[in-house]
């Protein structure tokens, strides 16, 4: 993706070169363009050295000026996919919403038909100022994302909104902002579970699994990117995703009940999750002591989460599996498929501690017409992808 980066005249403009170096790893071009104040805060040639990629507006050096002069904001709004504007001042936010353009920036803003995004940073009071506001909701009006600031301690000493989202919020909205919709995807809801659950043996032991829930966090992104509006219901640590709904929930009986108030609204469900099979028939209410545990653990089923929504899957609704497998893996994908009347089952194999974590992955899908090509070995963010594309080829 071609990222115009604009940069207006506020203390987190610092926090802007990260995000710079940031896109430009994960393979975007980024141009910067930096106000006349932004440029008190970061220089040009800083922007330059991260992105590779020259640093237009503002520059000490040359004021406004080009040895080789040109309509230089058409070329740019011509040239993005997007235009990003962080951190974005209640200044810039008020002439865009008003169609001023009285610098570089704000002219591109004006003359561009990219989507625009904005990460506003600035005081509490000036962020709840009525006037503010209204230029933030008029930016929406125009289609235009905005990355909310969160609550914190500010440059200037003060405690509340206002603070720059954290830069891997930002780049993530930046992805979902320019990333290509899937028509039959569009619009519809989609469920997925991921992360372990935990069983719990006393308040300090539980009972668990390897996984991270890596997989199912990536497949929420994808998805998301793709254009579906999606509910994520997550066990484990890993961060939520930018802009998908999430609840956490700790044991399996959890996770049933997130998806059960939630299945009978999605068009579909991705069970991700890697859902302990037993939990203890009694959990310990105080920590049990060294030498005072029984030596026999009695352990019971937990619900099958998938088996259930299954049952009260309605005409139009999917269901997508995933089987994690040491030994004879399409054939237990193959008795998954059936047992639970799933349209898809996503199989993997674990052996080894393979697949876990950040590794790279890979992925058979089997269907009604038996094992199809196999999708990786990817990195699970390429590899999600690989699925939602996968899957979205053949609901079309």
């Amino acid at each position: 993706m071609r990222i115009i980066l604009g940069i207006t005249g506020g203390v987190a403009a610092y926090k802007a070169a990260e995000l710079a170096r940031l896109l430009a790893k994960r393979g975007h071009r980024v141009r910067c363009i930096l106000t006349e104040a932004g440029s008190r805060f970061i220089t040009p040639l800083t922007l330059a050295s991260l992105t590779g990629e020259p640093c237009y507006g503002a520059n000490p050096d040359q004021e406004e000026w080009r040895a080789n002069p040109s309509i230089e904001h058409i070329e740019l709004a011509r040239w993005a996919d997007l235009v990003a504007v962080v951190p974005a001042t209640a200044n810039i936010l008020g002439k865009s919403a008003n169609g001023l353009a009285t610098d570089l920036l704000s002219t591109v803003l004006l003359a561009t038909r990219a989507p625009v995004l904005w990460a506003p940073a600035m005081n509490t009071g000036m962020w709840e100022h009525p006037a503010v506001q209204a230029n933030v909701a008029r930016l929406r009006s125009f289609g235009h994302t905005i990355v909310d600031p969160s609550d914190g301690v500010l440059a200037c000493g003060e405690e509340g909104a206002g603070k720059l989202a954290e830069v891997e919020a930002i780049a993530e909205a930046i992805q979902l902002a320019g990333s290509p919709r899937l028509p039959v995807l569009a619009g519809r809801t989609v469920l997925i579970t991921a992360g372990p659950t935990r069983e719990d043996l006393d308040p300090v032991r539980t009972l668990t699994n390897r996984s991270t829930g890596a997989m199912g966090v990536e497949l929420a992104r994808a998805f998301r990117d793709a254009g579906a509006r999606v509910q994520l219901v997550l066990g484990g640590d890993l961060p939520a995703p930018w802009g998908v709904e999430t609840v956490r929930v700790r044991s399996a009986q959890d996770m049933l009940a997130a998806c059960e108030s939630r299945w009978p609204g999605a068009d579909g469900l991705v069970g991700a999750a890697a859902v302990a099979d037993q939990r203890p028939e009694r959990a310990a209410p105080e920590k049990v002591k060294k030498g005072e545990g029984p030596e026999t653990l009695v352990l019971v089923r937990t619900p099958d989460i998938l088996a259930t929504l299954s049952a009260s899957k309605r005409a139009g609704q999917w269901i997508l599996g995933f089987a994690a497998e040491s030994e004879q893996h399409l054939t237990h994908a193959v008795a998954k498929l059936a047992k639970k009347r799933l349209d898809a089952v996503l199989v993997n194999d674990v052996q080894d501690g393979r697949a876990f974590g950040n590794q790279p992955n890979t992925l058979t899908p089997v269907t009604s017409e038996g094992p199809q090509p196999a999708l990786g070995p990817l990195p699970k963010d390429e590899l999600a992808r690989a699925v939602v594309a996968w899957w979205a080829a053949r609901l079309g």
